[in-house]
């Protein structure tokens, strides 16, 4: 095997793990802050909204195809969502369409002091030394900009 297959493999295999615990720990976060209570969001309608508030303020066609969904799933879904407070419709200027935006219910279990964020600096930098977070923030900042290019493309 050549040194560019094992790198391959590597950053595979590596990658693969760390993006696992990533995973496991928003979901047990994201099961943390959901509950069981009236008005509570099903996980599917959790991933519905979140989709929603990352995609800034979508239209439903524009959420539709995000997921690939039919406009008309979509629609129901953001009915089930503005009916439990957790999603508005906002009209656009020109009164025809409207955009769809997460409230401030969603905002306050979604956004809090413990963000996924700061989560993963504390965990970086109580492992790392200033230099290793240095060049992952390099790396960071290089992997923001291909994705902004690759979006914008």
């Amino acid at each position: 095997m050549n040194i560019q297959n094992e790198i391959k493999e590597s950053i595979e295999s590596n990658f693969e793990t760390i993006y696992r615990d990533f995973r496991l720990r928003l979901y047990k976060h994201i099961f943390g802050v959901m509950g069981e209570r009236e008005g509570s969001l099903t996980v599917t309608e959790f991933f519905a909204v979140e989709t929603i508030g990352l995609m800034g303020a979508p239209t439903v066609s524009e959420f539709a195809e995000a997921l690939s969904i039919t406009s008309s799933h979509a629609a129901y879904k953001v009915r089930q969502l503005i009916d439990k407070g957790y999603v508005l419709k906002v009209p656009t200027d020109d009164k025809r369409t409207f955009r769809l935006k997460t409230t401030d219910k969603f905002l306050k279990y979604y956004h809090d002091e413990n963000s996924y964020g700061k989560y993963i600096f504390d965990f970086l930098s109580s492992t790392m030394t200033e230099e290793e977070l240095s060049q992952t923030s390099e790396l960071f900042e290089k992997f923001v900009k291909i994705i902004k290019e690759k979006n914008n493309g």
